[in-house]
């Protein structure tokens, strides 16, 4: 018989995610992963398999946590001219927050990995593809509402906002200040005009 963890799972990933978020991939050792998680390295490659298998279980993590946060107002908000607006100005002020710039995780990951890893390649395309569906959601709800111009290409604008967002993250990842940073998102948020 098997025995049971002694450890939370979903503090580990936390921990892991953590980690990975500062540093990146390539530059986040096992023993920063042992360190951070508070696992052994036997527990670690038992539970999680080795650094990229845990980076891989990280990445759905933190799409089912961060993300699915991170785009609430996208989903729920009824106005998608309103959910657009709080989703950059949110994004803005998080990425200003102290001790904040790490960016996003999948668009960090995306650029440092992507090119030569096709499996995190795939995660952060399917990424970028549910981001984009949910400004073209909003969009159009945004146009039932009457507060976006009916005559807006829904999927060239959702595409456009979707790397917008990134835009941002990865603004803050390089510590742009609150000023350069509102002036970027004022300019995405002129195309719904």
């Amino acid at each position: 018989m098997a025995r049971p963890r002694a450890f939370d799972e979903e503090s580990v990933l936390d921990n892991a995610m953590n980690i990975f978020w500062s540093k990146g991939f390539e530059a986040t050792s096992v023993q920063d992963l042992v360190e951070e998680t508070g696992l052994n390295r036997a527990s670690m490659y038992s539970s999680f398999g080795d650094k990229k298998a845990l980076f891989l279980r990280v990445l759905d993590h933190y799409s089912q946590k961060i993300s699915t946060n991170r785009f609430a107002k996208l989903r729920e908000m009824a106005d998608g001219r309103e959910a657009i607006i709080a989703t950059f100005r949110d994004a803005s002020r998080v990425g200003c927050g102290e001790g904040r710039h790490k960016g996003c995780l999948m668009v960090n990951s995306g650029m440092e990995l992507a090119p030569h890893d096709p499996e995190t390649a795939a995660i952060a395309q399917a990424a970028f593809s549910r981001v984009e569906d949910m400004f073209a959601r909003a969009l159009r709800r945004g146009m039932e509402h009457d507060t976006i111009a009916r005559d807006k290409n829904i999927r060239s604008l959702s595409r456009f906002l979707a790397g917008s967002i990134q835009g941002v993250h990865l603004m803050a990842r390089r510590g742009a200040d609150e000023d350069t940073l509102a002036d970027y998102v004022d300019t995405i948020l002129s195309t719904l005009d």
